[in-house]
């Protein structure tokens, strides 16, 4: 039985990077590995995993892996990635990178996070045994071409199967439900296109469109203020399973975002059945099939399928099969099998 370490800042619910943990986690101690999790923050446990708050210090780290007997550590996160160059010579190091949005994005911390990148760059990634990617997006976005592309599973979500006629509420008097998943505070707003949510309903509503808005996300009542002060149904904090039921019942998914590495939730709602609309940056063209340039473009698009129900049912059926065949834990980490054996085996 082979021993594995995955280091991430944080293991927690709403977090991408936790959901992809959780399901890799799954997936080996269903194949016979002990699996170990080292993080600075652990808010809920993996069912047969081993986890524990260890620093992103490389001489606790190393002292934790040798009393575990631990074949590979891989890093999902900083400041994590940043330890493994030090450990590299003892131990297999692997960066499963989930990437870094565009620093520029972030006006309080530019050059930091611009230091980030390069060091990964030019001390990281060169001196470990694998660098893998979540899409081909983010293999060309790390500057890294020797990285392996693994893209992330939606099979967690609860299948509802696609949606039916009994699904869609054909009333053209009626209005369709418009909604969207994001951090509702304001660290990451920026790039994650709060303000052009906000703006495309605006135009909806100018444009006379009958729909109803709503925003799902983690945050306080005082981050939720600026989307109810709107008019806007706010979920906050929600469970796996209103969580799923939120992303079936929406009409349209809207995700905002202005850089994804891969764009979880739009895969999630496209697997609930649901037609997910996004602009046509980062990632997107890999995950999903509707994408645009503009918020004029998603608007009028959105007005064709308030007015054309069948169009609307079409489409989200679209979404449904195009994850559904794409995106499977089982068939995506395959390979992640394939390049574990083969570096267990390198000796």
């Amino acid at each position: 039985m082979k021993n594995i370490m995955f280091l991430t800042q944080q293991i927690s619910m709403g977090y991408g990077v936790s959901v992809v943990v959780h399901e890799i986690c799954n997936i080996l101690c269903k194949s016979n590995y002990n699996v170990y999790i080292g993080s600075n923050q652990i808010d809920y446990e993996i069912h047969g995993v081993k986890s524990y708050i260890i620093k992103p210090d490389p001489d606790v780290i190393k002292k934790f892996a040798i009393s575990n007997k631990i074949d590979i550590i891989i890093a999902h996160t900083s400041p994590y990635f940043e330890v493994l160059p030090c450990l590299a010579k003892q131990f297999k190091c692997w960066a499963w990178e989930h990437g870094d949005p565009t620093p520029e994005f972030f006006d309080q911390d530019i050059c930091e996070r611009s230091k980030i990148i390069i060091n990964k760059q030019k001390n990281v990634y060169p001196f470990l045994n694998k660098v893998i990617a979540i899409s081909e997006f983010i293999s060309h976005d790390i500057g890294y071409l020797n990285s392996e592309v693994i893209y992330n599973g939606c099979d967690h979500v609860i299948d509802f199967g696609k949606k039916t006629s009994e699904d869609i509420n054909f009333s053209s008097n009626s209005p369709i439900k418009i909604g969207t998943l994001m951090r509702l505070g304001t660290g990451e707003a920026k790039y994650k296109g709060n303000n052009l949510f906000l703006e495309l309903c605006e135009k909806l509503k100018k444009n006379n469109v009958n729909a109803e808005f709503y925003v799902m996300g983690r945050g306080t009542s005082e981050d939720a203020k600026l989307f109810e002060e709107k008019g806007y149904k706010v979920f906050r904090n929600a469970s796996d399973d209103e969580r799923s039921k939120y992303l079936r019942e929406l009409d349209i998914f809207i995700s905002p975002s202005q850089w994804e590495g891969f764009n979880l939730p739009v895969v999630e709602a496209m697997k609930s059945g649901t037609l997910s609309f996004v602009f046509d940056i980062g990632a997107h063209p890999e995950v999903c099939p509707f994408l645009f340039s503009s918020i004029d473009e998603m608007a009028v698009n959105i007005n064709y399928c308030s007015n054309n129900r069948n169009l609307l049912l079409k489409y989200s059926e679209k979404c449904y099969y195009f994850v559904k065949n794409k995106f499977s834990w089982d068939k995506n980490v395959k390979r992640f099998f394939e390049l574990l054996n083969e570096n267990m085996n390198n000796k």
